[in-house]
């Protein structure tokens, strides 16, 4: 004769809340298999399986309809343990940035530094995407625009500045600390004086040459873009086609009616080597971690600067006036 099991059997032999167990059997989970006439529950055998199988499945992060789903055979067993896998390994993935910055935060010689690491981290978590890039861009237009320029100059210096920060809503840890970097570099003020001392001649440049911001932009652009496309195909700095892109970039920062010549070239690499320092380039490193999509628009900047050095070295393969 089969075994039937009160309500409250079950709950001691599986641990299970008599509260559970009847939620269970209302939203038809679990149902038991026999009910007396005065309304008492009892299970048999086959059913605490099936409880406890709930009861694991639910220990295993399984939603209750997933799991209604897997038992009405609605949903294919192994689809649901492959979307738990996936759920399972982004909770392991969450763990593991949390342990690598509470690391970096224990890395803080001083308890008010750890305390501030840990704030400013929290703060970039639970900052959105788009107030990350406001936050960014209006402080890296406040350090790197110089106040006296057009409207027209620092609205386009904005634009390019929010292009510079990510879209993704969660950061890796490395970009956490990236992140972190970068607020406290933009908060000292002896690195926002050497940049804008820095870039105080291309500004100098842009004033005497009269260069309008959209049009500048525009061509700014293009030929960059022409450089990304050249360095994807394989072009080197030796190419023809990369030689006319480096010097569509020059023209640039040169009076239009001013043509070039090999004297400019080299004043151009002087220049490109006073405009940087040790601390500038740990900047742009973390504008690359921070967003890695650039890294296009950086290895283009290089490509163009190797190429008016190869140019330097050996003149004799092109025409600085263009022609060929």
């Amino acid at each position: 004769m089969e075994k039937y099991y009160s309500i409250g059997e079950v709950s001691k032999l599986t641990g299970a809340t008599i509260k559970t167990i009847r939620y269970y059997d209302d939203i038809h989970l679990l149902s038991a298999s026999h009910v007396s006439e005065a309304g008492y529950r009892y299970y048999n055998q086959e059913d605490i399986w099936q409880l406890e199988l709930i009861l694991f499945l639910r220990y295993l992060g399984f939603k209750i309809n997933e799991i209604k789903q897997m038992l009405q055979h609605e949903l294919p067993v192994s689809t649901s343990i492959k979307w738990q896998i996936e759920a399972i390994q982004h909770q392991l993935d969450h763990l593991e940035r949390m342990k690598r910055i509470l690391i970096q935060a224990d890395q803080q010689h001083q308890p008010e530094s750890q305390l501030q690491f840990l704030h400013d981290i929290s703060e970039i978590i639970h900052k959105s995407s788009r107030k990350r890039k406001d936050f960014i861009a209006a402080k890296m237009h406040q350090a790197f625009v110089e106040p006296e320029l057009s409207p027209d100059w620092r609205e386009q210096m904005l634009a390019a500045y929010i292009d510079f920060t990510p879209e993704q809503q969660d950061l890796t840890e490395i970009q956490l600390a990236a992140w972190t970097r970068m607020k406290a570099m933009l908060s000292d003020t002896t690195f926002t004086a050497e940049i804008r001392q820095k870039l105080s001649p291309f500004w100098e440049a842009v004033r005497q040459n009269h260069i309008d911001a959209s049009p500048w932009q525009t061509k700014y652009k293009q030929v960059t873009d022409a450089v990304i496309s050249l360095i994807q195909k394989g072009a080197s700095e030796q190419s023809p086609e990369m030689h006319r892109a480096a010097l569509d970039y020059i023209s640039l920062f040169q009076n239009a009616d001013v043509p070039l010549n090999l004297e400019q070239l080299r004043l151009f690499i002087e220049q490109a080597n006073r405009m940087t320092s040790a601390r500038i380039q740990e900047w742009w490193e973390l504008v690359v971690t921070l967003s890695p999509s650039l890294v296009p628009f950086f290895d283009s900047q290089t490509m163009i600067r190797q190429t008016v050095e190869w140019l330097i070295a050996n003149p004799e393969h092109i025409n600085l006036r263009g022609e060929r």
